[in-house]
């Protein structure tokens, strides 16, 4: 992408022809920083290439602008456009399908057409390998073709692993565990001993539990016991922070997914791609994965292609938690198909008892209602107004690095966007000495704390030692080192050190991370957290969301609001459920194979 960051950069041409369309300056830059001046011939043959390459781009101001060039209203590409925005929304949602007849009268509404043309372009898109309808439990359903292949082949590939009998640990399993135990001054319980056992005698297994259970406990004599029998392993966590907590609690590196498979942006495609997959497998014998409850489908896919024959596979994480911010329930579906052996832990460790916050995350996620005091506390509010104030006035007790706001919501009074607006005015207000640029009604401010909000596999870093390399990702949070006004960029040096630089273009994939959603939380954890608690909608306000909430607390969880609403929220358990093939497929598959 040039770097382009002035309407006046742009050629009159291109200017005159997108602006008689009306769109924006900020977009005129974008399209044809992206494009040129083939900007005109693009948008002329078919306006809908925008929605591809800008996806914040709203359907309906590219669909006025395809009718002010005279296209029709049943033109095969509006109605393309239509599916692949209407698909888009329900991957952006979680799911990996949608229900093929219902699905197709839907988008017949938004365009105001009958079924007829959209089964035809619908058809058209199947035949040429874009879409895939499927029949899945007695009913015709509708995939993007890729998370359709990838779903079928995750459930091929843990079919393969666990129907395959790993070789025996070439080491006395309970001498290792003594070893661990006495090094650490640690003493096991019987259930962590059976979890650990009986997931070396599987190809692939599963060990869920709640906060204080001992995972973390469980994965370091893993890693000891198959590393004293002459294993290679790999240990991974989706996110950057999640990684680094394993690093430090086990002494054995962790890396992200992504980066142990190595992904690189393929120019050739326009897409990420990895460099250990099928044809290049990795070198590991075994790959542990902490936090599995945040691998979607298409990242556990890419993990299942990038093992080799007979590796053991070893997924621990949370299933209570939300589910992945990606389409797809990959860790709940894994567990619920039966298919897959897994060890639940239910015991809470004596000196995890002494923590109200470990405590009350399992009463909640049983559905019973916490106890104020110690660690975990109540900050009585009514109205929403209210309730801003007092997490404005009591979040700045603490250093910044060590307090994080969580929110169910984006908009409204308790919303994220609306907290950051506050709360950059206590943390970092404007002053002499910092500059700053304005985006739209957000500010940039250097000092800022900020979270990029799109996976972006393009954006190149430099790290500290000198070395270069390519992707940012969503939900990975960073610090805004430097603001240049002339030149219309910042540069964010993100938690692991890696410098990023943002033309005003790209300022849409940040936001200020001063409040973040509850979402965006997955797999970070923070010494103080502070969770506005007020009405919100239903479809948000469950047991699920305030236990991930509550969870992220180390040292402290205030609750700031009223007590009956956090009631409400743990006694609503009607989590919103994802179409997902995966357990279907799965439970289809060893019928056949068992």
């Amino acid at each position: 992408m040039e770097q382009i960051t002035k309407i006046s950069q742009v050629t009159p041409e291109v200017t005159l022809f997108l602006r008689k369309l009306g769109f924006s300056n900020y977009y005129i830059i974008k399209i044809f920083a992206l494009v040129g001046d083939a900007a005109i011939g693009l948008t002329e043959d078919n306006p809908y290439w925008l929605l591809e390459e800008f996806p914040t781009m709203k359907f309906a101001k590219v669909d006025e602008a395809a009718f002010m060039l005279g296209m029709e209203a049943d033109n095969p590409y509006r109605i393309k456009a239509a599916i692949t925005h209407g698909m888009a929304g329900y991957i952006s949602n979680g799911h990996t399908f949608v229900p093929a007849r219902e699905f197709c009268v839907q988008i017949g509404k938004f365009l105001e057409l009958s079924s007829e043309p959209i089964e035809d372009v619908m058809e058209d898109m199947a035949y040429e390998g874009e879409l895939q309808l499927t029949m899945l439990d007695g009913r015709e359903v509708l995939y993007f073709y890729g998370y359709y292949k990838t779903e079928c082949f995750v459930v091929s590939k843990i079919a393969e692993l666990a129907e395959f009998v790993p070789k025996p640990i070439a080491t006395d399993v309970d001498a290792v565990i003594r070893k661990v135990q006495s090094i650490g001054n640690i003493v096991l319980s019987k259930q962590q001993k059976d979890a650990i056992k009986s997931s070396l005698d599987y190809g692939v297994s599963i060990i869920t539990g709640g906060p204080g259970t001992g995972k973390t406990t469980i994965i370091n004599n893993l890693i000891k016991i198959m590393e004293d029998g002459g294993l290679e392993v790999a240990v991974a966590a989706p996110t950057g922070r999640a990684a680094k907590r394993i690093t430090q609690t086990s002494g054995k590196f962790a890396m992200t997914v992504h980066r142990l498979l190595e992904y690189y942006y393929d120019e050739e495609t326009g897409q990420m791609a990895f460099g250990r997959n099928a044809l290049n497998p990795l070198d590991c014998d075994a790959v542990i994965v902490d936090e599995t409850s945040m691998m979607d489908l298409m990242l556990m896919g890419a993990l299942c292609r990038a093992l080799k024959p007979g590796s053991r596979l070893i997924l621990t994480g949370d299933a209570d938690q939300l589910p992945s911010v990606g389409a797809g329930n990959v860790l709940g579906d894994l567990i619920e198909s039966g298919c897959v052996h897994t060890s639940r832990l239910t015991e809470i460790f004596r000196q995890a008892e002494e923590s109200s916050i470990i405590v009350n995350a399992h009463r909640i996620n049983k559905g019973e209602y916490p106890d104020y005091g110690g660690d975990f506390l109540l900050l009585a509010g009514d109205k929403q107004q209210e309730i801003l104030e007092k997490i404005t006035s009591i979040a700045p007790k603490w250093p910044l690095e060590k307090v994080q706001i969580l929110t169910p919501v984006k908009k409204g009074i308790l919303g994220s966007a609306n907290l950051n607006e506050h709360l950059q005015k206590i943390f970092n207000p404007p002053s002499e000495g910092k500059d700053e640029l304005k985006f739209g009604s957000r500010v940039f401010r250097q000092g800022d704390r900020v979270m990029q909000i799109k996976n972006n596999y393009r954006l190149e870093y430099k790290k500290s030692d000198g070395s270069f390399g390519k992707g940012v990702f969503n939900g990975e949070t960073g610090i805004v080192a430097a603001v240049y006004d002339e030149e219309k960029k910042i540069v964010v040096c993100f938690d692991d050190e890696r410098w990023v630089e943002y033309p005003y273009i790209q300022f849409d994939e940040i936001e200020l991370a001063y409040a973040v959603t509850v979402h965006k939380s997955q797999g970070s954890e923070f010494p103080v957290v502070i969770i506005p608690m007020s009405w919100f909608p239903p479809a948000l306000a469950t047991r699920n969301l305030i236990y991930t909430a509550v969870t992220r607390g180390k040292e402290k969880v205030i609750i700031v609001g009223r007590d009956d609403y956090l009631k409400a929220m743990i006694d609503n358990n009607e989590e919103g459920k994802r179409n997902s093939g995966l357990k279907t497929r799965l439970e289809g598959m060893y019928r056949g194979i068992i």
